[in-house]
């Protein structure tokens, strides 16, 4: 099984990259996840609604007024990469209302963490031959949603449905160890990333995408890519775990122990 994670910034351009992976994915008998983003989304519906939210460390600072318009975002996306992927013969089922992801409050309002992660739905219809497509918002025990980064859930989804590959399709080439003078990152290490992270390295909105990335490759994932959802050759190479580098972005080798794809 592998997971894929749709950056919202992408707005529908990663079509027929993912399409064709997914399709690929499944022709060698490899169950695939799809977990989306929204931000551009979220954005604009909360501007239409007059509503401003600061962000922290890359991190969209969500309030009670805001979730509604949150999850309405979300769940638009859902439905428009669900019925992309349908268009195209794959079956899917999609995962909109914040089923999946256990969010946990951690005192900043309804901007929650991933508590937890309901996989038996999940790996029922990965295993049903359709491709789960998860919204990336969380509920807690009582329902109540929260805004969930959707590169953190991401990895806590693929830790828990034991996923040998984590692909992030953004709409950059890869992670960049100096943006302004275009150094991007191809084969990485966790010593690395982490040194990078550290030393304040990223912008604010990678902050969060190399924090999933570190936690993905320390929980079990074997292989984590992040590539632009642009490139077909970049996302093909991702999807297959390609190591010839014949496409450009970067990968990150974790937990090689008891995995297959």
């Amino acid at each position: 099984m592998i997971v894929i994670k749709v950056g919202g910034s992408l707005e529908g351009s990663a079509e027929l990259a993912l399409v064709e992976a997914v399709r690929e994915a499944r022709r060698r008998e490899w169950p695939v996840v799809v977990v989306h983003g929204g931000g551009p989304r979220i954005s604009k519906r909360l501007r239409d609604a007059g509503i401003e939210l600061p962000f922290v460390n890359g991190l969209r600072q969500t309030t009670a007024e805001a979730v509604p318009h949150v999850v309405a975002a979300l769940a638009e996306c859902n439905r428009e990469i669900s019925e992309s992927l349908a268009r195209h013969g794959l079956p899917v089922q999609a995962f909109a209302d914040g089923e999946v992801v256990i969010a946990r409050d951690v005192g900043r309002d309804r901007t929650g963490e991933v508590g937890g992660v309901r996989v038996e739905a999940v790996r029922a219809a990965a295993q049903s031959g359709r491709v789960p497509v998860i919204a990336p918002f969380g509920r807690d025990e009582a329902g109540q949603p929260y805004n969930i980064n959707a590169d953190h859930a991401a990895a806590q989804i693929a830790r828990a449905v034991q996923a040998p590959r984590l692909l992030f399709l953004t709409d950059v080439p890869g992670i960049y160890r100096d943006f302004e003078a275009r150094d991007l990152l191809l084969d990485t290490s966790r010593e690395e990333l982490a040194m990078l992270l550290a030393s304040g390295a990223f912008s604010t909105g990678m902050i969060p995408k190399v924090t999933a990335v570190l936690y993905a490759a320390e929980h079990g994932v074997r292989e984590v890519w992040v590539v632009d959802g642009r490139d077909q050759d970049a996302v093909m190479c991702a999807a297959l775990g390609q190591s010839d580098r014949r496409a450009v972005g970067t990968r990150l080798v974790g937990c090689t122990e008891g995995v297959t794809a």
